[in-house]
């Protein structure tokens, strides 16, 4: 039963983290303080039937959920900068008394606000007949009165998604979930979206299956019993990462950070080799040095961390990249292991790689997109501050890269900046954004109605893109590439059998870089395969 929850518990003012022990809320309000010598404030969070938590949490580095035990259940933030501000949206294990425990620096402010629901999962039971050759034979066997049991041992034993043949350039993916009360979400589908799955029969299969390129490679995961939360389309929409988790039944995971379930990705993985596979995201750094140090911009007005990479080289690296969302390629997904590794194995030539900081959801949002502000960061700030470092810029063989917003930041900073950076690697940029009040892809028209700069461009998109603003971002990525074809720039673009995902922009950073720096390339550019889309759109389940 939905339950309506009112009160509110006012702040505690300025009282030391020390003076307060765990403190028991109610079910929604706002507390703040200042953190003390322990750096730590906990509270005792009730036992709830299902349920849904919305948090806000400002000036708190690292958030964690412990159970009765004080046993880490989740972990909700992990090193987050000190100034920042969070939106946290999670759930409490049913019928268990929980702690929240929140972390930061001493003497900094921070404050807390949150509310918590019951709610039953949002009714999305679906049912429908399986074009998966092994669910047929399942459906029919449930039919005639067996069980799931051998088929989930199989599972267990094989691994999922489960793959089947489909033609001589695809394959049929059938994503599984085993139980689930109301519902299944696929986080990340090949469809652009986040798809429900299909319940077989009154089975505990839950299960939804695409037409596939044979050379997909994708990160996804799991929501089962998403809540029915109320509120707007969006809300209800977000509600998914409540319980968005990996596959419990694949053993490839990416995102290894952390080590509780809700904080990884499943790895669908068809291609046959790959740069930034599993084993080589989990080598150490071997070869090559890296140094991180925090840059603090007077234009910004703030302080993010900056990491450098060198290579190990009798003669200073000729070739630098500068990585937008930085500390997250760098924490969770490793890139700077994989570029030493391609390096020391000469399939890239030695590159220094500069990883910026994006600090938080709020900032990045205000900053990637084209904002002058940080523009001017880039040409007045961190270029003067690389070179103390010792890495003098050459605009020839300097490479601006980023992903979603971040690619649309690396066009925008080239556009305003063409003498410093003259290189582009995209990589499922955001080129459908515009300031508020004006018609999508505002950028692209800025190319059109600019001089031809002497920037090189590489583009990358995901096939699966094609949901979202303006036609999604495979389609504006193309828009974009067509607007500098016909300006007169050196355009490439890539399209990968993917969605919008580290894992596959990870790989065509490499790609990308080997490109730019000479060497051949196994991936040429191409137009997009309409037969290919033809194939992929028609494949509803």
């Amino acid at each position: 039963m939905k339950m309506a929850w009112s009160g509110l518990l006012l702040g505690l003012g300025t009282m030391s983290a020390q003076a307060m022990p765990c403190s028991t809320p109610s079910v929604q309000g706002e507390q703040q303080g200042k953190f003390d010598a322990s750096g730590e404030i906990c509270f005792i969070l009730p036992a709830l039937n299902e349920n849904y938590v919305s948090a806000t949490l400002s000036g708190i580095t690292d958030a964690r959920l412990l159970d009765g035990q004080n046993r880490r259940i989740r972990t909700l933030l992990e090193g987050g900068p000190a100034d920042g501000e969070h939106q946290l949206l999670f759930s409490l294990p049913p019928q268990q008394v929980t702690s929240l425990v929140l972390h930061g620096n001493e003497g900094m402010r921070w404050r807390f606000s949150w509310q918590m629901k019951e709610t039953p999962p949002l009714p999305r039971t679906q049912r429908m007949a399986p074009d998966s050759p092994v669910l047929q034979q399942l459906e029919k066997a449930l039919a005639a009165g067996a069980g799931t049991t051998e088929f989930w041992q199989d599972r267990q034993r094989y691994g999922t998604p489960l793959v089947e043949p489909f033609d001589a350039d695809h394959k049929r993916v059938t994503f599984l979930w085993r139980g689930a009360k109301q519902n299944v979400f696929l986080f990340g589908s090949p469809a652009g979206d986040h798809d429900p799955l299909f319940r077989l029969g009154h089975s505990d299969v839950w299960f939804r299956s695409y037409i596939v390129p044979a050379d997909t490679v994708m990160q996804y995961k799991l929501a089962p019993d998403v809540p029915l939360v109320g509120g707007s389309p969006r809300d209800q929409r977000r509600a998914i990462l409540v319980s968005a988790q990996v596959d419990p039944f694949n053993p490839l995971t990416i995102g290894v950070k952390s080590t509780d379930r809700w904080n990884q990705s499943s790895l669908l993985d068809l291609s046959p080799s790959r740069f930034c596979s599993v084993q080589a995201i989990s080598q150490p750094l071997r070869h090559g040095t890296l140094t991180r140090k925090t840059l603090t911009s007077e234009r910004l007005g703030n302080t993010r961390e900056v990491a450098v990479y060198r290579p190990r080289t009798a003669q200073p690296a000729r070739w630098t990249l500068i990585l937008f969302d930085g500390k997250t390629y760098l924490d969770e997904y490793h890139i700077d292991r994989v570029i030493d590794g391609v390096v020391a194995r000469h399939q890239l030539p030695p590159v220094n790689v500069v990883f910026v900081d994006s600090l938080d959801h709020s900032r990045r949002g205000k900053e990637l997109p084209p904002n002058p502000s940080f523009a001017d960061f880039m040409a007045y700030e961190l270029v003067p501050w690389l070179r103390q470092q010792g890495i003098a810029l050459s605009r020839q063989k300097t490479v601006l890269a980023g992903s979603s917003y971040g690619g649309l930041a690396s066009s925008w900073v080239a556009l305003r900046y063409p003498r410093l950076f003259g290189n582009v690697l995209s990589l499922s940029g955001s080129y459908w954004w515009a300031p508020k009040g004006e018609e999508a892809s505002w950028l692209t028209r800025q190319y059109q109605a600019s001089p031809r700069y002497p920037v090189k461009f590489w583009l990358q998109a995901g096939r699966f893109e094609t949901q979202g603003p303006n036609g999604g971002i495979y389609r504006n990525t193309l828009a974009f590439e067509k607007v500098l074809r016909v300006k007169g720039y050196t355009v490439s673009f890539h399209p990968w059998s993917s969605g919008h995902d580290y894992t596959a922009w990870c790989e065509a950073l490499i790609y990308g870089m080997r490109d730019f720096t000479g060497l051949a390339s196994q991936r040429k550019p191409t137009t997009p395969d309409v037969a290919n889309h033809e194939i992929f759109n028609s494949a509803k389940r």
